[in-house]
């Protein structure tokens, strides 16, 4: 009998280890793909009716905004202003200052909702890939054919799913190792790595990253990719100037579609077949049984 421990990195060599090439079945079940479809349909109703509730106005309307926080900045600031001791001029310039302010929180706002529905948008999917590939693999089916143990908690009773190819370039790496595909329209087979469709996820992945991390990895594979993506003042990047990416807009989310990410994302889904094998090269620790019978 064999263990599972999946792939990991030790500088020690370990004489029960062993570097093994499994082969995998892969299945979809047509209503789980079904429901893994649907999900991205509901996201961008949900993002664009929040749109249209909430910022739909700000940036369509600026001038009836403006207007409002006018007429709010002269009831709180009027108050306060005595026209015998006080300068017009600087009432004037308080209500200016207010209603900047107002409408630069607005705008931060709906920079915050289009990148954070965009971060939510590639969290879906990469679980749902993630989910989808760890049940697969583990499936009786591929322990029998293997003749392997997959071993779903370690000594400490960690879940092992949790560090299951747990970011994009591991799962690129395992989509390539395994080399699963799609079947275009004219019917030649794409490596799903090679796709347009996983080059849009790919983007997605970076500008959620981009926005929660800040200056990193991801920020500079996107800058080098789409360096349109950040606002710059002459050469500078606004991100580097203010060294935030969710405090001040300094990404060009009006360059950004949600929807372009979500429908990449379920023609993922479309375009994944029922059935798919692939192999993968992993490490095995041998149990003290096994190596007796040897």
């Amino acid at each position: 009998m064999v263990f599972i421990i999946g792939k990991r990195k030790s500088k020690a060599k370990d004489s029960n280890i062993e570097l093994k090439e499994l082969s995998f079945n892969f299945y979809l079940n047509p209503s789980i793909k079904k429901q893994y479809i649907r999900i991205y349909d509901v996201l961008t109703d949900t993002h664009d009716r929040t749109y249209s509730a909430i910022y739909e106005s700000l940036m369509t309307n600026i001038d009836e905004i403006q207007k409002e926080y006018e007429e709010e900045a002269e009831r709180k600031i009027s108050s306060n202003f005595d026209p015998e001791y006080s300068d017009y001029g600087d009432y004037l310039e308080a209500i200016q200052f207010y209603v900047f302010d107002r409408l630069d929180e607005q705008f931060l706002m709906h920079y915050q909702f289009k990148l954070m529905s965009l971060s939510n948008l590639y969290q879906v999917f990469e679980q749902q890939l993630r989910k989808w590939l760890y049940e697969e693999m583990t499936q009786p089916i591929n322990e029998y054919s293997n003749q392997v143990k997959f071993i779903h908690f370690n000594e400490k009773n960690e879940n092992n799913f949790d560090t299951f190819y747990s970011d994009f370039g591991k799962l690129s790496n395992l989509l390539a190792e395994l080399e699963l595909s799609f079947t275009n329209l004219i019917g030649i087979e794409e490596l799903i790595i090679d796709t347009d469709i996983w080059k849009i996820i790919r983007e997605c992945n970076l500008i959620s990253n981009t926005y929660k991390h800040g200056s990193g990895r991801s920020a500079s594979n996107l800058s080098k990719l789409y360096p349109e993506y950040f606002e710059k003042i002459d050469s500078t990047r606004l991100m580097d100037f203010y060294r935030t990416t969710n405090l001040e807009r300094v990404l060009s989310v009006d360059k950004i579609s949600f929807k372009k990410y979500s429908d990449a994302m379920k023609e993922f889904w479309k375009n994944i077949k029922e059935h798919q094998s692939g192999t993968v090269k992993m490490e095995i620790e041998m149990n003290s049984d096994e190596e007796g019978s040897k």
